[in-house]
């Protein structure tokens, strides 16, 4: 039975089918109409059913020829996906590529466009993109999680086999909602006065490595929230306070759900890198190295979350 399901009988098969004629069928293919009906023949008592009902005009599937035409369409579709990305894979596109994206850069906008481009370019490529908090993603790339970091934070720059390019950096505004008791203190804030309030921190996410702390305060409260569009609501209520990026409270600020003020030792500015495997020499991979420089593709998509720091 096994020599039933070459991609030759399977193309022979659905073709009828889908012409309800055999002579079509032999048409479409360039064979014979008797090689089309003898195929199907043998199929039929390979399989041991009735694939077709025949009158001296037309033929028509079966209940068992239209189950099986169904899993014969979903077997060719496979045949041809093997052989594109054989075909694919011997030019150096990667079969597969892993992106970890720093939760600082990850927003499903953005996100979404960059899978419609990457998928655009390498359509045989499959794509999965996790996201990871500060240190998490460098622990995700060094554990082989990951074949590319978008963020990486710049705190591991040396060793491992890690190549990495800088891509811009997140800026920091100390946001507070309009009616916290710190919105009514003379700036810069004193830090005597900011510990008075608990701190709402994203926790970093490595497993391996050293977790990275944001901003913290000596015998601060921190309150840990899994993600910043968490940490910005908080703060927006008023449960909390801390550093945001700009681009995320631009919004809010506009709204009059958060004011921006100013601190003695402000955050500083937070480099991100592109980060990839030394040995990742596929097509997909140098692509997005390059897409990332300036004025490419990948850098216009996250420009209004990044500045470029030489810029400044």
């Amino acid at each position: 039975m096994n020599s039933i399901f070459t991609e030759e009988n399977l193309l022979a098969f659905t073709t009828a089918a889908r012409f309800a004629s055999f002579s079509k069928a032999a048409v479409e293919l360039g064979l014979t109409t008797s090689a089309i009906s003898y195929t199907i023949k043998r199929m039929e008592t390979g399989l041991d059913v009735v694939l077709f009902n025949r009158n001296t005009r037309s033929i028509e599937l079966t209940e068992s020829g239209f189950y099986f035409y169904r899993k014969a369409t979903d077997l060719l579709n496979d045949f041809h996906a093997i052989k594109r990305g054989i075909d694919t894979i011997s030019q150096g596109i990667e079969a597969r590529v892993r992106i970890c994206i720093n939760q600082l850069l990850y927003t499903p906008r953005h996100t979404a466009r960059l899978l419609q481009v990457l998928k655009k370019q390498f359509p045989t490529c499959h794509i999965t993109v996790t996201t990871e908090v500060y240190n998490g993603v460098w622990d995700s790339i060094i554990n082989n999680q990951a074949n590319i970091a978008v963020g990486a934070p710049d705190t591991l720059l040396d060793g491992g086999g890690i190549d990495y390019t800088d891509i811009g950096a997140i800026r920091w505004v100390f946001a507070i909602a309009p009616d916290h008791p710190l919105a009514f203190m003379p700036q810069p804030i004193s830090e005597s006065q900011l510990r008075l309030y608990p701190n709402i921190m994203v926790e970093d996410t490595a497993h391996t490595l050293n977790k990275k702390v944001g901003w913290l305060l000596h015998g601060q409260e921190a309150i840990l929230v899994p993600d910043f569009n968490t940490k910005c609501q908080c703060q927006i209520l008023g449960e909390g306070i801390g550093f945001l990026p700009e681009y995320m409270v631009s919004d809010a600020v506009a709204e009059g759900l958060l004011i921006i003020r100013t601190i003695h030792n402000p955050r500083q500015d937070s480099r991100m890198l592109l980060a990839t495997q030394h040995a990742a020499t596929g097509q997909v991979t140098q692509w997005i190295k390059k897409q990332f420089k300036p004025g490419g593709v990948l850098a216009e998509i996250y420009a209004d979350l990044l500045y470029t720091l030489n810029s400044e």
